[in-house]
């Protein structure tokens, strides 16, 4: 095979979006981990297997469930960086709103692997005390939706200048994130609080499956705009930003 047409065979390759294959390589791991924790699950129940359970239960801290939330997160980061390296002086939107969505999902990646929401259950009990009732679910999450809502309400207002496909898709991702996150795991709450485990159990499933969902949605709509192609000239990958 010739130089020629090697790089022609490179550039029809690239021409085919490799982003669009990274996503659906993405997309079933996250559905073979969801998949795992059920199997393992249920096998539990006839043959214990305490450490393989612990590896892929999706409902614990410091497992690759985590890890694999983690890293879509950081994925997520790591798109939105390199479209900040790529914008120009006069690029909208510009480097400081792509660092602030890189600061945000640094900050949920964070926040998965050390969980720092569950630390706001001391804020919602002392909430609770004060307005003399119960919540009947997890104790952060009203303060963990007031700080939810803030940050809709900024991630809207940093939206408005954004491409509309890319504005109303990052916008999505961020529903589907906030509807496992916040909204499932809050009715996870109150499943918990009044026993019911099998209610429990899907519900848990579905909450991580929204959250990483959520972050496959973002990938999905920045690989769209963050392109690799092949250079015409000498044949060689370039990532650019998609014009218009």
């Amino acid at each position: 095979m010739t130089d020629i047409e090697t790089r022609d065979r490179f550039a029809g390759e690239l021409a085919r979006p490799p982003a669009r294959r990274v996503l659906w390589l993405a997309a079933g791991g996250t559905a073979a981990l969801l998949f795992a924790d059920l199997a393992t699950r249920a096998y539990n129940h006839y043959d214990p297997i305490p450490g393989v359970r612990r590896l892929v239960n999706v409902d614990v801290e410091a497992n690759l469930a985590t890890w694999w939330n983690s890293t879509l997160l950081l994925a997520v980061a790591g798109m939105a960086l390199t479209a900040a390296l790529l914008s120009g002086r006069d690029a909208r939107p510009g480097r400081l709103s792509w660092l602030g969505l890189v600061g945000a999902t640094a900050l949920l990646s964070v926040d998965e692997t050390v969980s720092l929401h569950e630390r706001l259950g001391e804020v919602g009990r002392s909430w609770k005390e004060w307005a003399g009732g119960s919540l009947p679910t997890h104790a952060w999450v009203l303060p963990g939706a007031v700080l939810a809502g803030a940050g809709t309400v900024c991630a809207v207002l940093w939206a408005r200048k954004l491409p509309r496909d890319l504005r109303r898709g990052l916008l999505a991702a961020l529903g589907v994130y906030l509807g496992g996150a916040l909204l499932t795991e809050a009715f996870n709450g109150w499943a918990h609080a009044h026993g019911h485990s099998t209610v429990l159990m899907l519900g848990t499933i579905v909450e991580e499956g929204l959250e990483m969902s959520g972050c496959l949605v973002a990938l999905a709509v920045l690989g769209r705009y963050v392109v690799l192609e092949a250079d015409p000239e000498s044949g060689r990958a370039a990532v650019r930003l998609r014009d218009g």
